[in-house]
């Protein structure tokens, strides 16, 4: 029978740290199954009521769990019941009944059970006498800080510095939702843009305006100018408009596609939400951004050749 490597952790960004724990995983299984186990809803929105936005859906995680090299995906519904469960019930439940696991791979700052009373220490006592390899896997390092789910959020949501995030994450930071209908502003302001459908519970960049590339299914791919923010040009103050995600595909002249799935990758960040003077002002400063939307997405195409030839 082959080995079962188990990853555990909450995954949330599948971000550079969380690759190196399925790499150990994959060393871990010497060739067997690796099983990445993560939970739904995130532990924190059970236990204190206040889960932080999500670096990416279930979906996503789930695929980019198996491109990191899981063989499959084990999601485990966060419950009360579970919160509760003292830190042996739970490798006994889990690690030793349910998933029949061989060996066990968790970040050194891993905490489990009720009340987070289980360490590393612990699960290393627990898997020892059930005849569980435990692998410990050290932070991740970035600029000498640990990367982690909490320095990606506070990176978008603080500064919307989506090039830092990307590299933390090492992947574009991506936003994927239904096109649905907006406001239709843009077209009437000769700049059509699709308004991405997001769940509430995503981590949206610091409101502004970015280089992207968006994937729009059965279309392809396009270079993006993407706007972030409340569309403030259009309300009068005191009103407390709901947050867009809005996308203007350069060089697409065909129908509409409401419904389609799109994806958005950041690169760059141009500038920041602001008011103008008037709508022709606005419309001048839009046409900006799409010039500073191509140089971004060119510099960074042939800052990634050189990085490629080198």
């Amino acid at each position: 029978m082959s080995r079962v490597s188990v990853a555990l952790g909450v995954f949330d960004g599948v971000h550079l740290g969380h690759r190196a724990m399925l790499d150990a995983a994959v060393a871990a299984a010497r060739g067997g199954e690796v099983v990445a186990v993560t939970f739904d809803p995130h532990p924190l929105a059970v236990v204190t009521g206040e889960a932080p936005l999500l670096l990416c859906t279930m979906e996503e995680r789930h695929a980019l769990l198996l491109a990191a090299g899981a063989s499959r995906v084990e999601v485990l519904p966060f419950s009360k019941e579970l919160a509760v469960l003292p830190p042996a019930a739970f490798h006994e439940q889990w690690l030793v009944e349910r998933l029949q696991s061989d060996s066990v791979v968790v970040g050194d700052n891993f905490r489990f059970g009720h009340r987070a009373a289980g360490d590393v220490v612990t699960l290393r006592e627990l898997s020892g006498a059930a005849g569980i390899d435990t692998v410990i896997v050290p932070l991740e390092l970035a600029g000498g800080e640990p990367v982690s789910s909490t320095r990606i959020r506070r990176l978008l949501l603080d500064e919307g510095d989506v090039t830092s995030a990307a590299r933390l994450l090492g992947r574009r930071f991506q936003l994927t939702g239904p096109v649905v209908l907006g406001a239709q502003r843009g077209r009437t302001l000769g700049m059509r843009t699709a308004n991405l459908g997001l769940a509430s519970t995503l981590a949206i960049p610091l409101d502004g305006v970015y280089a992207g590339i968006a994937t729009v299914d059965g279309l392809g791919d396009f270079d993006a100018a993407v706007s972030i923010g409340t569309n403030p040009q259009f309300h009068e103050v005191g009103d407390a408009p709901a947050r867009s995600v809005e996308a203007h595909l350069l060089e697409y002249e065909g129908p509409d596609f409401y419904g389609a799935t799109c994806s958005v990758r950041f690169v760059r960040r141009l500038r920041g939400q602001a008011v103008f003077a008037d709508v022709d002002a606005l419309v001048a400063q839009m046409r900006q951004d799409l010039d500073a939307t191509r140089h971004a997405l060119a510099a960074d195409r042939r800052d990634s050749a050189r990085s490629t030839v080198s």
